[in-house]
């Protein structure tokens, strides 16, 4: 589809701005910069977290069982905090905070929601370990949000189709604003081969060349989701989804614009690729190649890309482009790549200064998009809508809740604001931005 088709002359699609003069905000409509100064826009957002070193329960009614902060330990799962910093359980830097996050499953024991502090350097680590260890302290010039999309033709329509969670802040005397947008695991996942899940396999059934698919030998039926294929399911498997799909055409297309609606910055990030310097032969090329483009504004002003499967190759080393890890219907982890991330992600720093002062008016996605998808089509238009009542608090891993561990800190209760910040009108003050914001 054409980069600007259907759009206004400011960039912004017609059918946003049309959407935007028909929304009302709710308490949480309004919690960040995305879409939240385009009133047109109306991006409605889920609160995001702070951290001030105490801890709450899991909300499950049983207490943290791992060992205390400051005792040594080799993951996060062993610390009751739920954060492992250099070896050791920590609660975190005070400066912490998150988003809500994407509470779709798939993302492992080590998914956390987006964190403050992970700069464009941690682009190259394995999933959520930044997030974990609780990132390094920042000034926030606007606190984590969590923006939910959603479109006609999702196979769960109670879900968000896709989600970007963002936040601005200075590092390192930088300013960035970070963003990552997340799928829902049932339109596209991280599973192929022999392990591909049972949407694909129930798609290619179901499909017009369904009936070329062999049938599941055990006589078994395929689970709602993520599950994988019988014991002799391979052909089936492979038939469904490959690794070579998700090198072909996958991208996500992200527009930026300043407060005065105009487009800034409008791209694609490439998923993956063949990369010659990446340590499993693959990974994401950013904005430079595959299926990454600039359609407008300056590359340069991208800094960094990252995408869950160049994480979950390169980043924990699990070389595996010919089948993923296996799972069931839950994405429940494989003991042998215990990390892997069965969601699409994709995840960017953009250097601030390119809004030359104008001010960040608003990040959205026109559209999901994956080749081939678990949907009747492989592009799903998408508009802002409210997350679902429960994204309201950080996503913690069942896994993680299961074993007695707690994600994060409580959140500051006294509505008070550092020196230099104010109350944030538009969340009705449940956060504090620079008072020259």
């Amino acid at each position: 589809m054409s980069a600007h088709a259907g759009r206004t002359p400011s960039g912004i699609p017609k059918r946003l701005l049309q959407k935007g003069q028909d929304m009302r905000h709710t308490r949480h409509s309004t919690l960040a910069a995305i879409a939240l100064s385009l009133s047109f826009v109306g991006a409605f957002a889920c609160g995001g977290s702070s951290t001030n070193g105490s801890h709450s329960g899991n909300g499950n009614g049983h207490g943290p069982t791992g060992v205390a902060n400051g005792s040594g330990c080799s993951g996060a799962q062993q610390c009751a905090s739920g954060l492992c910093s250099s070896g050791q359980c920590t609660a975190g830097p005070s400066s912490a905070a998150t988003s809500a996050g994407p509470h779709f499953i798939g993302g492992g024991p080590t998914s956390r929601p987006l964190t403050t502090g992970c700069g464009p350097t941690t682009a190259t680590q394995c999933g959520g370990v930044c997030e974990m260890s609780g990132g390094t302290p920042v000034a926030v010039l606007a606190p984590p949000a969590t923006i939910c999309y959603a479109g006609e033709g999702d196979l769960t329509p109670n879900d968000p189709t896709g989600v970007i969670e963002q936040v601005i802040e200075t590092l390192g005397g930088k300013t960035y604003l970070h963003l990552r947008v997340t799928f829902d695991p049932r339109f596209v996942d991280n599973t192929y081969g022999v392990n591909a899940s049972a949407g694909w396999l129930n798609k290619a059934k179901n499909g017009p060349m369904g009936a070329m698919m062999p049938a599941d030998p055990m006589g078994g039926k395929a689970g709602p989701m993520g599950g994988k294929a019988g014991p002799m399911g391979g052909m089936a498997g492979k038939a469904a989804h490959t690794f070579d799909d998700l090198v072909g055409s996958d991208h996500v297309e992200l527009v930026l614009v300043d407060l005065k609606g105009n487009t800034v910055l409008d791209f694609d990030v490439d998923y993956v690729s063949q990369k010659s310097d990446a340590p499993c032969g693959y990974g994401t090329l950013g904005v430079s190649g595959g299926e990454g483009k600039m359609l407008k504004g300056d590359a340069s002003a991208i800094v960094n890309v990252a995408t869950s499967i160049d994480r979950n190759l390169n980043g924990c080393g699990y070389c595996l482009i010919t089948d993923s890890p296996a799972t069931d219907e839950n994405f429940t982890p494989d003991a042998s790549a215990p990390s892997w991330d069965y969601r699409v992600v994709y995840e960017v720093w953009i250097d601030f200064s390119v809004f030359k002062g104008l001010g960040f008016g608003g990040a959205y996605i026109p559209n999901v998009h994956a080749s081939p998808s678990m949907a009747s089509d492989n592009t799903i238009e998408v508009e802002p809508n409210p997350c679902p009542p429960d994204w309201d608090t950080p996503y913690c891993p069942p896994s993680v809740i299961e074993e007695g561990g707690n994600c994060f800190s409580a959140p500051p209760t006294d509505g008070t604001c550092p020196e230099g910040t104010v109350p944030d009108i538009k969340n009705e003050g449940q956060s504090c931005v620079p008072s020259n914001y």
